[in-house]
């Protein structure tokens, strides 16, 4: 390949093939096979490929592309699941990491699956799994391994859960002793080797639970402290940064703050939800579903807005819409899938990848 391209500048133009282009380049030679499957290159191509979001709709899973060429209307694309579909619906939980989902099915077991090489392994249940326990699905760079960590809620304690894809086994780790913490959302934000959740006692304890993936050990974040009794509150990635978006109700006011490595926040971002709607759209009250930043660190927020009108027709007391918010032009536009998102559940950012991961599915 030297004699005819350089290397550096084969990587830069495979880098920006598709899935489905790279899996076929993969036949052309062996030092192309080699290259694309190299975790570098995979590291390359998710660092410049736009996140995508995974959506349950119509009792299958959807990838949607909130950042598609296509600004006017958006074309979801319907995920081939392996299994059969009544094996979730809409209080699936799915979990992102490296271009694998981890999927909750209906009989309380576990799924990873990668999209694209439709590669799935079903995982076994720890004992006591529950639909109620919270999860996370992240890579642990110290013993280049995947891990799931599951809690285990027991009357004295709580217990973590640590499958280790390399062993193919689940093993009991941390004794957390407050058995009584609760949590914001039941998906861990995955960022480095560490999971993180929103976890509470109280209105007035809330704080971030931070497990790390290579010692199994926990530590406790405080949150903002300009806005430690807001309920309504998101975890996610900003500039390779831990932030956190929280939603006043009834301020309708959404802020988002960045963590820094001293373990401090600085407030990102800080706007009013009613100037967002038009003074047709304020007949519905619009409560926040989802957030999430995309790649070019643009918010997503999805809204359903509720009509309490005893005259409207049933289909027409809920709306949705979804929003794509300019963080570096200040800018708001409105996203439409099809003309429409009603029905749409967003559940995830997912990042395409082309390593089919072997320390996954073996």
């Amino acid at each position: 390949m030297s004699e005819i391209l350089p290397e550096e500048l084969a990587v830069e133009i495979l880098a920006r093939l598709s899935i489905k282009d790279l899996s076929r380049f993969r036949c052309v030679c062996k030092t192309w096979r080699n290259l694309i499957n190299h975790r570098r290159f995979a590291e390359m191509y998710r660092a410049i490929s736009p996140a995508k979001f995974v959506a349950f709709y119509d009792n299958g899973l959807y990838l949607l592309d909130v950042e598609g060429k296509n600004q006017v209307t958006k074309t979801p694309c319907k995920l081939d699941f392996p299994l059969d579909l009544s094996m979730i619906d809409e209080s699936t939980c799915v979990l992102h990491c490296h271009g694998t989902l981890c999927v909750t099915l209906k009989n309380h077991t576990l799924m990873v699956w990668n999209p694209f090489s439709n590669q799935f392994k079903i995982v076994p249940n720890p004992g006591l799994y529950r639909d109620s326990n919270i999860l996370g699905f992240g890579y642990d760079p110290v013993s280049d391994g995947y891990k799931l960590v599951t809690f285990i809620d027991r009357r004295d304690a709580t217990t973590a859960q640590v499958f280790e894809f390399k062993t193919g086994s689940w093993r009991e780790s941390v004794r957390i002793p407050c058995p009584d913490w609760h949590y914001r959302e039941r998906r861990g934000t995955f960022l480095d080797q560490y999971l993180y959740w929103i976890a509470y006692r109280s209105n007035v304890d809330r704080f971030i639970l931070c497990f790390d993936l290579s010692n199994h050990e926990y530590r406790k974040f405080p949150l903002p402290v300009y806005n430690q009794a807001v309920t309504w509150s998101w975890l996610g990635v900003k500039s390779q940064k831990l932030c956190i978006t929280e939603y006043e109700p009834r301020e309708k006011k959404i802020q988002i703050s960045v963590m820094e490595k001293t373990g401090s926040w600085n407030k990102n971002i800080n706007f009013s939800v009613s100037n967002l709607f038009s003074v047709r759209d304020r007949i519905w009250d619009y409560q926040v579903d989802f957030v999430s930043f995309t790649k070019k660190n643009d918010l997503v927020v999805t809204f359903t807005g509720y009509n309490n009108n005893v005259d409207a027709e049933s289909k027409e007391r809920t709306k949705k819409k979804v929003l794509l918010y300019k963080t570096g032009a200040d800018t708001f536009e409105q996203v439409r899938f099809c003309n429409s998102v009603t029905g749409f559940q967003f559940l995830v950012e997912y990042v395409e990848t082309p390593v089919i991961i072997d320390r996954i599915f073996i």
